[in-house]
């Protein structure tokens, strides 16, 4: 874990305006790193945002005992909440998956936890009933991240969840649109290089400029083609930002140079700062 750079990252997502973090997700390839890898990156965020904003800690892991663990962990240092994905690469039934989720939110009674629903990666989701049965099982489940284009889904998790439900999209390209049906944020990989337009998108949204906040998700979109969503070309943009990133971590691969010139070009053509 690179702490000066991830201290860095975490103060500049605060002074553009971003208002929670999530570390330890997909973007953050915390599948890829070790549980006490991924406790140190947990440490480093939730000390340097001291209480600036919230953090809510990526804990998921193909195990319900590690997932615990790190979710123990995460109370531990402070974090505001913890968000868990699905375990993955075996199939489970929802029965499974209720006493997966169930045994985690009773380890930390006391603190938010968040499903994280990520089928196209994880190979599960989180039906309906299910979520009904946590819902009901476990008051600190109060959010779930959805990462499917799947809004017929998302707006059926707002209308379950209820008004104190915190229900968060995972896809960049519908950050409007989930807004408009009841998304209470957006957990995004792209807004860790540009978190810009992100913002501007909230804002607009919540002040009623439907057509500024239109405007932003098109730039959003734009960006999110040169990027491809892709957490290598995220860290790869980083760089020409400013933040030093290392390259990912194997099997991922850093950036072929021919790579990283048509992703600097495509951003300049979009009049981005890349510099």
């Amino acid at each position: 874990i690179d702490e000066t750079t991830t201290r860095l990252l975490v103060d500049y997502l605060i002074d553009h305006g971003v208002n929670c973090l999530l570390p330890g997700g997909t973007t953050g390839e915390g599948m890829l790193l070790n549980l006490e890898e991924r406790k140190k990156l947990a440490q480093i965020v939730v000390e340097q945002t001291a209480g600036r904003i919230n953090v809510m800690v990526h804990t998921g892991c193909i195990t319900t005992a590690e997932t615990i663990e790190l979710t123990l962990h995460a109370r531990s240092i402070g974090a505001d909440g913890v968000s868990v994905i699905t375990p993955y690469f075996y199939s489970y039934d929802d029965d499974a998956l209720f006493i997966h989720y169930f045994e985690i939110a009773k380890s930390v009674p006391n603190m938010s936890v968040a499903l994280y629903s990520f089928p196209g990666n994880a190979k599960q989701e989180i039906s309906i009933n299910l979520f009904k049965r946590l819902r009901l099982a476990a008051t600190n489940i109060n959010a779930i991240k959805l990462s499917d284009v799947n809004l017929i889904r998302f707006q059926e998790y707002v209308q379950v969840g209820g008004d104190n439900f915190s229900a968060l999209c995972g896809i960049d390209a519908l950050a409007l649109p989930a807004l408009t049906i009841g998304a209470k944020g957006q957990v995004s990989g792209n807004s860790n290089v540009f978190p810009e337009p992100f913002c501007k998108l909230r804002d607009a949204f919540y002040r009623g400029d439907l057509e500024e906040a239109r405007q932003q998700q098109i730039i959003i979109n734009n960006i999110r083609a040169v990027l491809k969503d892709n957490p290598v070309y995220f860290k790869a943009a980083m760089h020409l930002r400013g933040i030093p990133m290392n390259g990912p971590r194997l099997p991922m691969r850093p950036l072929k140079p021919q790579e990283i010139n048509e992703m600097e070009a495509g951003l300049q053509n979009l009049g981005l700062d890349v510099r």
